[in-house]
């Protein structure tokens, strides 16, 4: 009876990885429709990247310069240092891979940062105002 136990066991442990497995590779497909890749795509992310990755210095001191105004420039300047390295080591791997790193497999995407380094938010997204409310209040 144990025997018959563990077999069954071993059948729907088996079962559900290959479910799992399944469904990881029709996300994956899923992806490839949204998004038409070429080599030649990657090949200038790397080039954009690789030239244009100091944008993120100056981008990173006015992105903390607005929630903190007078401090937000040291807190920024080492984002902007950090992501300034970040995007140029990802575009020269963009390059020595010669693009051949799609979306969902790159730097960028363990990070969370957009694939290009002008896609980057300048300007931290507007809180909402909870007094609005208070103006539309009726007695």
């Amino acid at each position: 009876m144990k025997k018959i136990r563990s077999y069954i066991s071993a059948v729907l442990i088996i079962a559900l990885i290959a479910a799992i497995q399944v469904n990881a590779e029709n996300e994956k497909t899923q992806i490839k429709e949204k998004e038409h890749y070429s080599l030649l795509d990657g090949v200038k992310r790397g080039f954009a990247n690789l030239l244009a990755g100091w944008i993120e210095a100056p981008r990173g001191m006015v992105y903390y310069s607005v929630d903190y105004p007078v401090i937000g420039i040291i807190p920024g300047a080492f984002e902007g240092a950090g992501m300034t390295f970040i995007r140029t080591v990802g575009g020269a791997i963009d390059l020595l891979t010669i693009g051949y790193l799609s979306p969902g497999n790159t730097v960028y995407d363990t990070m969370d940062a957009p694939m290009l380094p002008w896609e980057s938010p300048w300007l931290p997204a507007p809180e909402s105002d909870d007094d609005s409310d208070l103006l539309n209040y009726e007695d």
